[in-house]
């Protein structure tokens, strides 16, 4: 009788685990695999509001004339494009380490050493950048499709966490260091570049890449000046 009542439990345990990774595997198809692993392993429910301030780096990207590229693709067509695009752009930020915090549209938010600790953050925000133009400038997407895609990059203090109600909660980063990387990002249409960066990010990074200064500029919604680079082509 023990024996079987011990059977009995160890074979609900063994469901309840394979029930757990089988919703942590489809939940990883919504969000990141680092979040679903958080999430599924949590002492308790995570809340709104719940967040930690990191030193990391954040990584934002658009394409480049994508408004032009949607108006001449049929529906089917706009969403079989970008998801071939996200696909080939995802395997890149994974194989970097970054955590894809956000879609929006076309454009994505990027973090590093949020979820999974990464002390060398800043310098693979600037691989996955550089990847990406070498993916976009060999491939087509889609029905052949050019998506060039500019990034922005920047480096700070900021806080990852759960925004939203009880009921819907969204995992993501905020702060002025994040607000920075997404004005660097819209920066490149004027300027013309693809990646650009800023000063503490090109420092943290190190000498494995080649900057070229463009100068302290003043970026949509800040007063103070903001000493920008360029990634050299």
């Amino acid at each position: 009788l023990i024996l079987a009542v011990v059977l009995v439990r160890a074979r609900r345990l063994l469901d309840r685990a394979i029930a757990e990774s089988t919703a942590a595997r489809e939940l990883s198809r919504f969000v990141s695999p680092e979040l679903a692993s958080r999430i599924a392993t949590a002492e308790r429910e995570m809340q709104p509001g719940d967040g930690e301030v990191k030193h990391a780096s954040v990584l934002f990207t658009d394409i480049e004339g994508f408004s032009t590229t949607a108006q001449r693709l049929k529906p089917a067509e706009l969403f079989q494009t970008l998801n071939d695009y996200f696909q080939a752009v995802s395997e890149v930020i994974d194989r970097h380490g970054g955590v894809i915090t956000q879609f929006e549209g076309d454009a994505m938010l990027v973090s590093y050493n949020t979820l999974a600790p990464d002390p060398d953050h800043a310098a693979n925000a600037v691989r996955t950048a550089i990847e990406i133009q070498e993916l976009v400038g060999a491939r087509r997407f889609g029905a052949g499709a050019v998506m060039k895609t500019r990034c922005g990059i920047n480096t700070g203090e900021l806080v990852a966490g759960a925004v939203g109600s009880k009921d819907r909660l969204l995992y993501t980063v905020h702060g002025d260091e994040v607000n920075i990387a997404s004005r660097l990002d819209d920066l490149n249409k004027e300027l013309g570049t693809y990646v650009l960066a800023t000063a503490r990010t090109v420092a943290e990074a190190g000498g494995e890449f080649v900057f070229d200064r463009v100068g302290e500029v003043t970026v949509r919604g800040r007063a103070t000046p903001t000493n920008v680079f360029a990634l050299r082509a």
